[in-house]
């Protein structure tokens, strides 16, 4: 691997597949820059330079981004570089032994969720691993550890993918329970309700086709009753809230390479790879029977 690079994506240890998206390393630009929301978790270790949040607090070298609802910004020092993971929908609790909604919309210091011993080490193999390709390595090696250790006793609620599209009411009768036990089931599992979750498998579906400029309608109008939303100002006020941009404000600047956009430029086998689990999601399943 080479040590200066854009962006590198690596496949997941074969224990950690189920529970890991791939591994991003990526070189970030030394301006303020957005990422997107996420229904997914997220691990972010620094591992050079220093990256400063909006609220100008440091991002801590060792992070957990819990499922968010709203974008985030932050600007990197020169020559900054990370190696992220998201972790599979209702996964986090496998590696952290903690409900997904204690991290939601949330930026947290590891050294908050486990053992400052534990992370003291971390960062001392991160230190002395040579390369990246070593670095990512400590990485998934810590991972497997974290996810091997004796946890509090967490029951994550397990259902098919394509299931997520039914009512609430009748998901709770097929799996057994209540509807009030179910919607707490499903928030400390997937760290968000079943009506955002929803929200976001539209929105995520939406963007990767407004990141790789293939609209399915010559008008953003006609994008948006295909996207499943409403009408218009529909589709721009779930976009605003969770990448501060329009879908126009966004096909223009990736258009224009705009640094700050680097987290939207990423081709659809990435996409896959890193930030959707396009497998376990039936998208038009999803935006067919949405309830908006």
């Amino acid at each position: 691997m080479q040590d200066y690079l854009s962006h590198v994506s690596l496949a997941p240890h074969p224990l950690l597949a189920d529970v890991c998206m791939h591994f991003l390393v990526k070189d970030i630009p030394d301006c303020w820059y957005t990422v997107p929301a996420s229904p997914l978790p997220m691990l972010l270790v620094v591992t050079h330079g220093a990256v400063e949040m909006e609220n100008g607090q440091a991002l801590p070298p060792l992070t957990v981004v819990g499922p968010s609802r709203h974008r985030y910004r932050g600007k990197a020092q020169p020559g900054s570089r990370f190696i992220s993971a998201a972790f599979r929908p209702g996964k986090l609790s496998a590696i952290l032994g903690y409900p997904v909604d204690k991290f939601s919309d949330a930026v947290i210091d590891l050294a908050d969720v486990l053992p400052l011993s534990s992370c003291h080490e971390f960062q001392d193999k991160l230190h002395a691993a040579c390369d990246t390709a070593a670095k990512v390595e400590v990485v998934q090696d810590m991972l497997l550890r974290w996810r091997l250790l004796e946890k509090p006793r967490i029951a994550p609620l397990a259902m098919p993918p394509h299931w997520i599209s039914k009512p609430g009411d009748e998901l709770a009768d097929q799996l057994g329970l209540g509807t009030r036990q179910f919607e707490r089931r499903f928030l400390a599992s997937f760290g968000l309700s079943l009506r955002s979750y929803r929200q976001h498998l539209r929105y995520g579906a939406s963007l990767m086709q407004v990141m790789l400029g293939s609209l399915p309608a010559p008008t953003w109008a006609e994008c948006a009753i295909s996207f499943g939303y409403a009408d218009q100002a529909h589709m721009n006020r779930d976009f605003a809230r969770f990448t501060g941009h329009t879908p126009a404000q966004l096909m223009r600047g990736i258009a224009a390479q705009d640094p700050a956009l680097w987290a939207f430029r990423f081709n659809e086998t990435d996409v896959g790879k890193m930030f959707i689990p396009l497998d376990e999601i039936d998208v038009v399943s999803v935006q067919d029977q949405l309830i908006t």
